[in-house]
């Protein structure tokens, strides 16, 4: 039975990366296919309800496999968020939102709360604050884990394309603290390469890295 149903997950999943992802941005319904590695596949789908605090809800279904493709675990989570406050005026924005995952494997869930500010400072630097605030329930230990926590600022340059990023991050009740600064410019209107530097409590050296990302839709 069960390798019928790793089957039918699999056939699922080729058929939607195969001409599924059409139907992405129809509305109300929320459709997004997605391919985290070549062995690792997921779909997110729900429902945007008509209403003035913008609710969604949904289900994320994904599957992995081997390298020759027999199927290893299906992850599966039930997911909702809404919109809490969203205001816009000509010198920038604010939003606040509410998220609720549970994880239908083990049992697992957690509440996040985020919130978003940006600012113009000058005609030429923008600046953007994000906050997030999380509880998570362990369905294993069946207790309520510390609470985690981000901060960052964002100083962007809209004529040169470049921003300054600082953030801090704590997790498992601050047991955890993370503090790091980045830097990325944009090459065109597709390509923005970054670097960042970053120092975690549990850590004997600061880590950097340096990647690129480009942008492009069909």
């Amino acid at each position: 039975m069960n390798r019928i149903f790793c089957a039918a997950t699999v056939c699922a999943f080729a058929a939607v990366f195969s001409h599924g992802s059409a139907f992405a941005d129809d509305k109300p319904l929320i459709w997004k296919p997605s391919k985290a590695s070549e062995t690792s596949y997921s779909v997110k789908l729900g429902l945007k309800l008509p209403t003035r605090i913008e609710t969604e809800a949904g289900i994320s279904m994904g599957v992995n496999t081997t390298n020759s493709g027999a199927p290893v675990d299906t992850p599966l989570k039930f997911w909702s968020n809404f919109t809490a406050e969203k205001t816009r005026t000509p010198a920038g924005q604010t939003g606040r939102d509410v998220g609720v995952d549970l994880d239908g494997n083990t049992g697992s869930a957690g509440i996040t709360m985020n919130y978003y500010e940006k600012e113009i400072a000058t005609p030429q630097i923008d600046i953007e604050r994000r906050s997030s605030y999380g509880v998570h329930y362990d369905g294993a230990s069946g207790e309520w884990r510390g609470v985690d926590a981000s901060q960052s600022v964002r100083l962007s340059h809209a004529a040169s394309g470049t921003a300054l990023i600082g953030r801090a991050t704590g997790s498992d009740g601050f047991r955890t603290v993370t503090a790091g600064v980045a830097m990325e410019k944009k090459l065109g209107t597709r390509m923005t390469v970054s670097g960042s530097i970053e120092r975690s409590s549990d850590s004997a050296a600061p880590a950097a890295r340096v990647g690129a990302r480009y942008f492009f839709r069909w």
